[in-house]
């Protein structure tokens, strides 16, 4: 969902529902990204170092995470982008972890 801002530019950051599914998907990508930081505590005995390329992706899904357990069950487009992309870090790392091949995360359309 788009609109235009005071200068005629098309811009996507409004506030969208989200469904249970996308509710319950960041439950889940928060369930797993704090059991990826402790495991990686105990395997390598040091804090999850994470990239500086994620900063921008992790501040919007914190923002998203917040809104959602204050009771309030809207996204933007980039903040559910973010989720999708640390949910993929999230399983690249726990891949690492484990000495397993990477794979993709599957999204539906």
């Amino acid at each position: 969902m788009s609109r235009k801002n005071g200068k005629g530019q098309i811009h996507s950051n409004v506030l969208m529902p989200s469904s249970i599914d996308e509710t319950e998907l960041s439950k889940a990508v928060e369930r797993g990204f704090l059991s990826v930081c402790e495991k990686y505590v105990q395997v390598k005995s040091e804090q999850l170092p994470i990239p500086r390329s994620l900063d921008k992706d992790l501040l919007r899904w914190r923002r998203m995470s917040a809104r959602y357990k204050r009771g309030d069950c809207r996204h933007t487009e980039a903040e559910f982008r973010s989720l999708k992309v640390i949910a993929q870090w999230t399983v690249d790392i726990n891949m690492k972890l484990r000495n397993q091949p990477l794979k993709k995360v599957e999204w539906k359309p």
